[in-house]
């Protein structure tokens, strides 16, 4: 039954790559990040999917499981970054690369973390103590940039807006991220609590399938597809800005 599991992951996650990377062209510079990472995230799912169909070593999957949440968290970012262009009148260019940046580099540290530890755990020569503790310490790392997202999401939608299309597939691409944040934050605690109990039906790569696919494989599938849906739907944005749109009443700048 894991081995079905992991091949409809591998399956379903090349199916959806292909329209990912369509809306990779559709949306342009603003969009870039966001549904590149989304492709990467991807590529990533496959890569675990095709491990567990051949049953690979435990080090290699324990490795990809631990990072493959940061590309979604990236992806994530960037297509906050890109509602809030659409979104947002006059805002601070050089302060939002600022921010993710350094969201960036939150992100790559818990990743390195978390792969360094799950690497040390597979040589029994290394202590596992330490190992362990690296491994926790990452994923913490990613907990709390989910609750950045979480907090950089609030304030988009309290920030002053104008009106216009434009505006309007911003707000509904912010929808679609505060909806996939809630699944999101769910498959990040799984992680948290699996590492931290080392309960071995919590196991993201061999514990019990139900927990797996309910709080891992369908979390992250729902988020993508979600993501996918609201990226079709806003998918000639990115033209109607490079043209200029009628009708477009913005407010007071916003920093």
């Amino acid at each position: 039954m894991a081995d079905s599991l992991s091949a409809a992951t591998c399956a379903i996650y090349v199916i959806l790559a292909f329209p990912i990377l369509y809306l990779l062209f559709k949306h342009g510079r603003n969009g870039f990040l966001g549904w590149l990472y989304l492709f990467v995230f991807c590529g990533l799912r496959i890569i675990s999917g095709g491990l567990g169909v051949k049953k690979s070593d435990g080090a290699a999957a324990s490795i990809i499981s631990n990072i493959g949440l940061s590309p979604l968290l990236l992806a994530t970012a960037g297509i906050l970054h890109e509602a809030r262009a659409y979104r947002i009148f006059g805002i601070n260019k050089k302060l939002e690369w600022a921010q993710a940046l350094f969201f960036h580099i939150l992100v790559g540290a818990g990743v390195a973390l978390a792969a360094a530890g799950s690497a040390k755990l597979q040589d029994h020569e290394q202590s596992t103590d330490k190992a362990e503790k690296m491994i926790k310490v990452g994923i913490v790392i990613l907990a709390i940039c989910w609750g950045v997202l979480v907090g950089w999401t609030g304030l988009s939608f309290r920030a002053p807006r104008g009106d216009g299309p434009v505006v309007r597939d911003g707000t509904m691409m912010l929808g679609s991220i505060a909806f996939c944040l809630v699944l999101i934050g769910v498959r990040v605690f799984y992680s948290l609590v699996a590492i931290c109990t080392q309960a071995a039906y919590l196991n993201p790569s061999t514990g019990t399938l139900v927990i797996r696919v309910v709080l891992g494989f369908l979390p992250e599938l729902l988020a993508t597809l979600v993501y996918i849906c609201a990226g079709i739907q806003t998918r000639g944005v990115a033209k109607l800005v490079s043209h200029g749109v009628a009708g477009y009443k913005p407010p007071a700048p916003y920093v």
